[in-house]
């Protein structure tokens, strides 16, 4: 099983989203991402960067 690790902006551990992330969905602007327990986080933005060898996602929040 892939997971990785969702931050908003930027790689830093003060800017993670949710960590465990099984599942990301973008629907009209807004990313949600779901983690392994099910917990869900929903945010208005973009994926800008998805390396999902290292496990690694960013965010960027809408303007």
């Amino acid at each position: 099983m892939c997971l990785s690790s969702v931050y908003r902006s930027e790689i830093a551990d003060n800017n993670l989203l949710l960590g465990n992330v099984q599942r990301i969905e973008c629907h009209n602007g807004t990313v949600t991402l779901t983690d392994i327990l099910e917990r869900q986080v929903s945010i208005e933005g973009s994926i800008v960067m998805a390396d999902l060898t290292a496990g690694k996602v960013i965010v960027a929040p809408a303007s």
